[in-house]
């Protein structure tokens, strides 16, 4: 296939198709990287969602030439910008589409212009611009594609040339802001702007797509992450007359808000700022005109889901390793807080692959690891995963979360193997497991006729009771798990618990059996909106 010389408003739309496309593919990998300005894990995700904004307003809209297309695309990228990142990408659709103003179809000195608007337009937006980071390989990626010396350039050569210099300026970025080579990665906004331009290249080019890089999960230095304090990310938009950028950047500068972004025009504009508290961000808009679209983000509860989904590059693993396989954000940052060096994402129906669970077993321990299935479904699969490597790796009985958790408590790293597995075994199995869930279907089960929609409970995998709301359940599957000899009851919250469980519980636990003392974690579990452990 024959590159065209020039893009009319169809093969355009064709490109960036193949450009969002190409993004989508690299989204984890963008993703895991993710370290500046705050490591949350989401620069990826949300520079995907401003070019899906951007390209649904496209075909919104009546556009007949790319200059009107474009401009679509601008007015979509603005109103549906999520997070710094996209924010800025916005703006470099906003100077895309400006460099592009008057023209039917796109050739190459057209698409200089823009990649050059686009460059200067995002440089304008930010306030304290920082080099070494998206900002920086937009400009030099234009810079790049200008300073080709290209005889007769064509709209090929003129991406080669951008693409190019792309990637050059990605791998410098370490060099430029301190925080990535601190953390051993390129910046991650810098990486989505040279996946982006690689995706433009290969739909105006023709060539397939090749396969995506893996997520490089382990390569961060965790311990060259700043990790504490994150705040609050506050994004909104303010539609008015007459809005004043300038005045109410200065005023959210003054209430102590950074990483500001207000872009737009006098009609709408576009905030996001981070801020120790959201309240006073919001309100600074409603000084101004109509807040509309608030959305309000934990950067610090972003940061440690991001963190806990990785290994730390900055030294190599344990003699002696620990798996978890969990689901849940919270379960994954418990079990990373008592010792385990690997982490298996049982993801939506908690059901690994045995290939993911040995991976993940070989890199936590260079000698010896001990796997947790925390589910009844997992140990079977942890076992196959044993059984290619069975002088490297132990499958603890641990076939709830509850005792996993137990069991990862006892875990002491040491020469003597088999003492540290009788040790995990002993205390997986010491435990008392109670489950509450919402049955799926009518039916009758060890002696317990549920209808769809009641709350259940189950003790050590027995059916045990239906009830009304899954707090009865809850007290009903604890009353028989205390006991005469109960002492600690571990109160897991999942991702369905209410607000007020994490205060309620274990106040209302403690008023049934004042000699038992409750611990909560806030697991996040699927499913289940409870799960309580007693020993």
């Amino acid at each position: 296939m024959t590159p065209p010389q020039r893009l009319h408003t169809d093969s355009f739309r064709d490109a960036l198709d193949v450009a969002l496309q190409w993004f989508e593919l690299n989204r984890d990998a963008i993703n895991a990287i993710n370290v500046y300005p705050v490591p949350d894990g989401d620069t990826g995700t949300n520079m995907l969602l401003t070019l899906r904004a951007a390209r649904r307003a496209a075909d919104e809209g009546e556009s007949t030439g790319v200059d009107a297309f474009t401009q679509a695309m601008a007015q979509g990228a603005l109103l549906g910008a999520r997070g710094n990142s996209g924010v800025i990408l916005s703006q470099m659709v906003r100077g895309l589409a400006e460099g592009l103003e008057g023209s039917a179809d796109v050739g190459p000195s057209e698409m200089l212009a823009a990649l050059e608007s686009a460059a200067s337009a995002a440089y304008s937006a930010v306030a304290t611009p920082v080099e070494g980071t998206m900002l920086t390989v937009m400009r030099e990626a234009a810079e790049g594609a200008t300073a080709d010396d290209t005889a007769d350039p064509s709209l090929a050569s003129v991406l080669d040339a951008t693409v190019a210099a792309a990637r050059v300026s990605v791998e410098r970025t370490p060099e430029l802001l301190p925080q990535l080579k601190d953390a051993g990665v390129v910046d991650a906004g810098g990486e989505g702007v040279a996946v982006l331009l690689e995706g433009l290249r290969f739909g105006v080019v023709g060539e397939d797509l090749p396969p995506p890089p893996p997520a490089p999960v382990g390569m961060v230095q965790l311990e060259g992450v700043g990790h504490e304090g994150h705040g609050f990310c506050v994004e909104y938009l303010v539609s008015g007359e007459d809005l004043d950028r300038d005045a109410l950047a200065n005023m959210l500068t003054e209430l102590g808000g950074n990483s500001l972004l207000v872009v737009g025009d006098t009609s709408t504009l576009h905030v996001h700022v981070h801020m120790d508290s959201p309240g006073p961000a919001t309100a600074a808009g409603a000084n101004f005109g109509e807040v509309q679209n608030v959305k309000v983000e934990d950067m610090q509860a972003q940061h440690d889901e991001w963190a806990a989904g990785h290994e730390d590059a900055a030294g190599e693993a344990p003699p002696v390793g620990l798996v978890a396989v969990v689901q849940g954000d919270g379960l994954r940052i418990a079990f990373r807080d008592l010792g385990a060096t690997g982490i298996v994402d049982g993801g939506a129906t908690n059901n690994p692959s045995a290939g993911d669970v040995l991976e993940a077993a070989l890199r936590a321990g260079t000698e010896h690891t001990f796997i947790l299935p925390n589910d009844s479904n997992v140990v079977m699969t942890a076992q196959q995963a044993a059984t290619q490597e069975p002088d490297r790796i132990t499958v603890v009985p641990a076939k709830s979360v509850t005792a996993g958790l137990a069991a990862a408590v006892a875990f002491v790293p040491g020469d003597d193997i088999e003492s540290i597995a009788e040790d995990l075994a002993d205390a997986a199995t010491a435990v008392r497991n109670v489950e509450v869930t919402e049955a799926v279907r009518d039916t009758t089960v060890d002696g317990v006729a549920v209808r769809i929609g009641d709350s259940i409970v189950l003790i050590d995998g027995t059916l045990k009771a239906r009830t009304e709301t899954p707090e009865e359940a809850l007290m009903i599957g604890l009353a028989e798990a205390i006991g005469d000899d109960g002492e600690i009851v571990t109160l897991i919250l999942g991702a369905d618990a209410p607000d007020e469980a994490a205060e309620s519980l274990p106040d209302l636990i403690e008023a049934a059996h004042p000699d038992v003392e409750v611990e909560v974690v806030m697991g996040g579990q699927p499913h289940y909106p409870y799960l309580a452990g007693v020993e």
